[in-house]
């Protein structure tokens, strides 16, 4: 987003900050913030610098970090928005987070247009295609956007997975455009341009994909905003009469006493029958995939605590007894966030490929929320170190307190005095030989008491992390098991309630007299010819208003644009 308006900082880019609330962006004059409280009644004018503030989630718990905010409105002058654009940043939907879902759901109640954005790293997962068709109900345009082409240089495999995958599940989107981009690539160009390095700037604007992105966003979006959102109500409107069409022709089979239809219906009952047994092959498909789900993430788990643990072993090595104390919790906090974040990522993944599974297996199509790994509450902050402390009491610990101590004051002057006396001046250099060796011997000392407290330290952490990362790995993927069993459970029977009653109504027409079977006949087919109707003048809209998907951008139109 910070790319595509070309404001480097106006939005927070950190890796652990996720949006809990959607962020409007509009042309203004002057740059200003307001957040919206109250349901969005009441407006509260914020800095652009507290946005995290007002607009993001807390990453550990997911939970907003102002529980007030309704959504924050943005304004800035910048080129793109000019045209009338505005711009809605959601909260993701890649990470089933239901309730960020939701919220994302309801914005597209505002918009005219969808912007779907994933990053270059892996294919489209089963949550989000399931939410891309479920948004796209009521949107007829959507432009599709891969992020992160710097960083990940298998993008353009992914991409055409990508397109496979919409083919297969959502084929009115198999020829729609993609924009691949880069940010990084973006912010390189405007560093050069700030050095004066304006042939360097040019390259990475080339290469950082957004000049065609926005070009699309102004043609296909900004100058049809009329055309758009009639669009969207034929859109809607041939959504709802393709299901009736088909009804009115499966009625009319039933009507003809159709043959064929009888055995499909009872196929397709006693393939939902056999799903149900207790012993049916899905069942133990579904056990198997949680059991090697929960080994991949044990393995991944802890292949990153032993990185873990090299890494603590590194940095008690290296550093300075005196910097221990402070820098080794320090980073290991960092490496444990390091590891939980993966872990998360790991486990989400998991369960939308494991969705995916059980849709294929069942034919069922169903979508598992997953609202994350519970993080142990004794992994929310870390103990501090506790140092161990040298014996300074006793003779021994006065002497080494004293001989130092003679060699910056009285040894001076005593090894004076000897001098001067005639004492033979390597007595002097014994006693500064002493000195220096006794002050490295305290320094080694010291170093070593540190490391030691360092190591016992670190041992401390990871074996808190290895107590009490893999019970919630077992529970995480056991609670995903069950429900995702219970639900499919639940859809197969509805599906078999639905079939049932089918066959109780092709046994009622066929009880029937054949004049009643004729009326009822002649019914549908006028209801099949309105419904055909209807959707070939909707199918005549949507190509006049050229918002097919694969279609270039039509006509421009003047008034009001969004």
């Amino acid at each position: 987003m910070n790319a595509l308006v070309e404001h480097r900082d106006l939005l927070p880019v950190e890796v652990d900050v996720a949006t809990g609330v959607h962020i409007l962006v509009r042309h203004a004059e002057k740059p200003h913030a307001i957040a919206y409280v109250d349901g969005g009644q009441s407006a509260r004018p914020i800095e652009l610098d507290d946005l995290t503030e007002y607009a993001a989630v807390d990453p550990d718990s997911q939970a907003p970090y102002r529980g007030d905010i309704h959504h924050v409105e943005v304004g800035i002058p910048a080129q793109l928005l000019a045209t009338g654009l505005r711009l809605i940043d959601t909260p993701g939907v890649g990470g089933l987070v239901s309730g960020h879902a939701r919220i994302t759901m309801a914005t597209l109640h505002h918009a005219d247009a969808l912007v779907f954005v994933v990053n270059g790293s892996s294919e489209l997962t089963a949550s989000e295609l399931a939410f891309l068709e479920q948004a796209t109900t009521r949107i007829a345009e959507v432009v599709f956007v891969l992020t992160q082409t710097d960083k990940y240089r298998s993008w353009p495999s992914v991409l055409e997975r990508n397109r496979e995958l919409l083919a297969r599940h959502a084929p009115r989107y198999a020829t729609a455009p993609w924009y691949p981009v880069s940010s990084r690539a973006h912010q390189d160009a405007l560093t050069a341009l700030a050095r004066g390095d304006e042939e360097r700037a040019a390259r990475h604007m080339a290469a950082d994909g957004f000049v065609p992105l926005r070009s699309a966003l102004t043609s296909r979006v900004a100058v049809r905003a009329a055309e758009l959102r009639l669009a969207n109500i034929v859109h809607v409107a041939r959504a709802g009469l393709a299901p009736l069409a088909a009804a009115e022709e499966r009625r009319l089979r039933a009507l003809a006493q159709d043959p064929t239809l009888v055995d499909d219906i009872q196929r397709q009952r006693d393939a939902l029958r056999a799903l149900q047994d207790s012993d049916a092959r899905w069942r133990g498909l579904l056990r198997k995939a949680t059991r090697e789900l929960e080994r991949r993430l044990r393995t991944g788990f802890r292949r990153n605590v032993n990185d873990l643990r090299q890494l603590a072993d590194a940095r008690i090595a290296s550093l300075p007894g005196a910097e221990l104390a402070t820098a080794l919790p320090r980073d290991l906090e960092a490496g444990i966030e390091a590891v939980w974040m993966d872990l998360d990522h790991a486990t989400r993944d998991g369960v939308a490929r494991l969705t995916a599974l059980m849709e294929r297996e069942c034919g069922l199509g169903d979508e598992e929320s997953f609202e994350g790994l519970a993080r142990p509450d004794r992994l929310t902050a870390l103990p501090p170190l506790v140092r161990s402390t040298h014996d300074g009491d006793g003779v021994l610990g006065t002497v080494e307190r004293v001989v130092p101590a003679l060699s910056t004051g009285a040894l001076t002057v005593a090894v004076a005095a000897m001098a001067t006396s005639g004492v033979l001046l390597p007595l002097a250099a014994g006693f500064g030989m002493v000195t220096l060796l006794s002050r490295r011997r305290r320094d080694r000392d010291e170093l070593v008491r540190a490391r030691g407290d360092g190591s016992r330290y670190a041992q401390r952490v990871i074996s808190e992390l290895e107590t009490e990362v893999p019970p919630q790995i077992t529970q995480a993927v056991d609670e995903v098991g069950e429900r995702l069993a219970e639900r499919l459970g639940d859809r197969i029977t509805a599906q078999r309630r639905l079939l049932e009653d089918e066959l109780a109504n092709l046994q009622r027409h066929a009880r029937a007299s054949k004049e009643q079977r004729d009326a009822e006949r002649e019914r549908a087919q006028r209801r099949l010819v309105a419904v055909t109707g209807l959707l070939r003048r909707a199918d005549d809209l949507t190509h006049r208003l050229g918002t097919d998907p694969g279609a270039p951008g039509g006509p421009s139109t003047s008034g009001d644009r969004t």
